[in-house]
């Protein structure tokens, strides 16, 4: 009797033990997985003011019914072949830049002045450090 007894405890013991392991496993595995994430962003592909601008960056220039426009792809600024609307001085100094080889970095802001309820147009402004 005793043999039965002290086996049946053995038993027990490896069940008992056994679930608490695959347990352990199971709720570990649950904590490695990584949660999908969604990247999502709040204006894609459209120019913000105050965003960064460099000459780099710029596809191709020209005029399209009496506006100043540039095509821009930067990735960082998950902008890709993007119209922008911008002012003459901007324009005029974004072909000079592309022409001498000599980049110009800075931020394109909003232009309130030169824009209109359907139309924004934007301002180079060139970052201080390099003037």
């Amino acid at each position: 009797m005793k043999v039965k007894a002290s086996t049946i405890f053995c038993a027990l013991l490896a069940i008992v033990v056994g679930a608490q392991l695959i347990f352990a496993h199971i709720e570990n595995e649950a904590t490695l997985n990584k949660p999908e994430t969604e990247e999502t962003y709040l204006e894609e592909n459209d120019p913000v003011s105050g965003m960064f601008f460099s000459s780099e960056y710029v596809l191709e220039e020209y005029e399209r019914d009496g506006a100043y426009c540039i095509r821009y792809d930067d990735a960082d600024a998950n902008l890709f072949d993007v119209e922008i609307i911008v002012d003459s001085v901007t324009y005029q100094s974004v072909i000079d830049s592309i022409k001498s080889g000599k980049e110009m970095v800075g931020a394109l802001v909003l232009n309130d002045s030169l824009s209109c309820h359907w139309q924004q147009v934007f301002t180079f402004v060139q970052n201080s450090e390099n003037l």
